[in-house]
């Protein structure tokens, strides 16, 4: 008796009914673990896989492509609705398979594997968008206001954009002291060999005033010289002057002087994010609270 116990204690341990809520969790913030769960391992491998092509595909089009508003929050609600489908999925697939044999890799040991591998994996392939196509940014001040507002993130094309392709006006993110400094993104005035001179806070560049619509000049003007009159200076080869749009609050070119080009990060594309920053102390941007999200930025582009 004993052993025709044990045979079949066996058996109820290798039918252990999958639970189809379990499953679905499990992809939801696991990547496809779920499927690995229900004994799909092929399955899981095969939409990570997907999964991994995907968002490099999604950044590549949003850095190449013209996408406006409302083909970004289509792009958006792909993105969401990855995770949900890898949820969806794996909970019908518990459903049909729910008194299924134990599967050998379907042990909790095996899934915590799994996850970290998945996690690893996804790690790598965001490093390989940061490091290639588009990385993200944060802006923590009012340089580029009201362009750019505090709070406002934006992507910037690191695939097609280097030194070759400059050009003024461009919005371009850049090391601000050398490498590993903070990056800043300012407005490009010059670009080597233009002579730039600002008078009474007029931007002449090559002897011509520049119609630069994007500028505004609110708040007092800093008691620095440069600020209302600078140069004439002459933008050395290899070298870009840069403005912010806010320009009585820039510490910009005026200030540090054209920027090497090796110091350029990359082009500023589009907002895909933007929180309102509140800045208690107008003069101290390291403290401020979040305010409303702006939906109607969202999508925004910026080239």
């Amino acid at each position: 008796m004993s052993g025709i116990f044990t045979a079949m204690d066996m058996e109820t341990l290798s039918q252990k009914p999958r639970r189809p809520w379990l499953a679905a969790i499990l992809s939801l913030f696991g990547g496809p673990l779920g499927q690995i769960y229900v004994g799909k391992l092929r399955r899981s491998l095969c939409l990570w896989l997907v999964g991994a092509c995907f968002f490099p595909v999604i950044a590549f089009c949003l850095i190449t492509l013209p996408i406006g508003r409302i083909s970004f929050n289509l792009l958006l609600m792909c993105v969401l609705a990855f995770p949900v489908y890898f949820a969806v999925d794996a909970f019908l697939l518990a459903k049909r398979n729910r008194h299924a044999s134990l599967k050998r890799y379907q042990r909790w040991w095996i899934y915590v594997i799994f996850f970290f591998v998945f996690l690893s994996a996804n790690n790598c392939v965001a490093h390989f968008i940061r490091l290639f196509i588009a990385e993200a940014f944060v802006i923590p001040s009012r340089s580029m206001s009201p362009t750019i507002q505090p709070g406002d993130r934006i992507l910037v094309d690191k695939l097609w954009y280097d030194i070759k392709h400059i050009r003024r006006n461009d919005l371009v993110v850049f090391r601000s002291e050398g490498p590993n400094s903070p990056c800043y993104i300012m407005r490009i005035a010059g670009i080597p060999g233009d002579e730039i001179e600002i008078k009474n806070e007029r931007v002449f560049i090559n002897g011509t005033e520049w119609d630069d619509k994007h500028a505004v000049f609110k708040g007092l003007l800093p008691p620095l010289a440069n600020f209302a009159n600078f140069g004439p200076i002459k933008v050395p080869e290899d070298h870009f002057f840069v403005l912010g749009d806010n320009r009585r609050r820039a510490k910009d070119s005026r200030l540090r002087g054209p920027i090497p080009m090796s110091d350029l990060y990359g082009k500023a594309i589009l907002i895909y994010w933007s929180q309102e920053r509140i800045f208690p102390d107008p003069n101290d941007i390291t403290h401020y609270e979040l305010g409303p999200v702006h939906w109607e930025r969202m999508g925004l582009r910026l080239d």
